[in-house]
This record gives structure tokens, sequence and C-alpha cells, in this order.
């Protein structure tokens, strides 16, 4: 039973970080990409699973920054829809790695 809720928590990981990187990678979004980037992720999430403090935090960051990003692209890109979206999982998925490179190269800076 808590293998189950262990893989039911690593692909609701791949499922957000799934919304994030899929404009970030691809042109265009679909089914396939979509259920190919959430088992990958799950896959990355499940075999790090030592590292789910990190993991966990990287998450919160990312979603944090989503709202911070859409909340000041509404005001800066108005009329790019098209490019509001990549602007904004682009930053999220950057404000994850930025933290996780901060943590695992410069152990002295505390963040949360």
């Amino acid at each position: 039973m808590e293998l189950l809720w262990l893989i039911a928590k690593c692909i609701l990981i791949g499922v957000i970080w799934s919304a994030l990187l899929i404009p970030v990678i691809f042109n265009q979004g679909g089914v396939i990409k979509y259920l190919l980037t959430v088992s990958l992720t799950a896959a990355l999430c499940f075999f790090f699973r030592n590292y789910n403090a990190l993991i966990n935090t990287m998450t919160l960051i990312a979603l944090v920054a989503l709202v911070i990003a859409f909340i000041s692209s509404m005001a800066v890109f108005e009329k790019e829809s098209k490019v509001k979206s990549k602007v904004i999982a682009f930053s999220c998925v950057i404000a994850g790695l930025s933290y996780l490179v901060t943590v695992l190269f410069f152990s002295s800076v505390h963040i949360l």
C-alpha cells in the first residue's frame, strides 16, 4: 500500500512538471507527448525518491513562480497569448531549476 501511495505521489509530481515542461520543450502539445512526459517525470521522481524534500521544494517554488508569472504576465503581455504561455512555463521551470542548482552547488545558502 505504501508503494502505491509513493507511485501516486510521483505521478502527481509528474503531472505538475509535465504541465510546465510541455510548452518549454515542444512547440505543440499532444496526448502522446503529455503521457510520455508525465511517465518520464514520474519515473525520475520515483528513482530519485531519496531527494524527496528537494523535489517537493522545487515543485512548490515552481508553482509559486507560476502564480507570480501569470499575474505579472497579465500586465506585460496583454495581446501576445502564444508567447505568454511559453514565458510563464519557462519562468517556472527556471525557478525550480535555479533552486536545484543553488542547493546542490552552494550548500551554505539556505533559501527555505
